[in-house]
């Protein structure tokens, strides 16, 4: 397996400190709480490009601008 990457960004403090109870909640750290999140946000807008294009190609259009 691949070692993990890295990622870093600024959040409202507000928003932080709400995060930090959420993940408290769910007897995570923040670190954990904030990956499964984006985990879970990533692979839904993933299955929900493949729905897409399935729908799509189906229709005929590619999406390819060339065509």
């Amino acid at each position: 397996m691949l070692d993990p990457k890295d990622v870093r960004f600024k959040l409202d403090p507000d928003l932080h400190a709400a995060m930090a109870v959420l993940a408290d909640a769910d007897c995570k750290d923040l670190g954990e709480f904030v990956r499964d999140l984006v985990e879970r946000e990533v692979r839904r807008r993933v299955l929900t490009a493949r729905v897409i294009t399935e729908r799509t190609s189906r229709l005929g259009i590619s999406g390819n601008a060339g065509d």
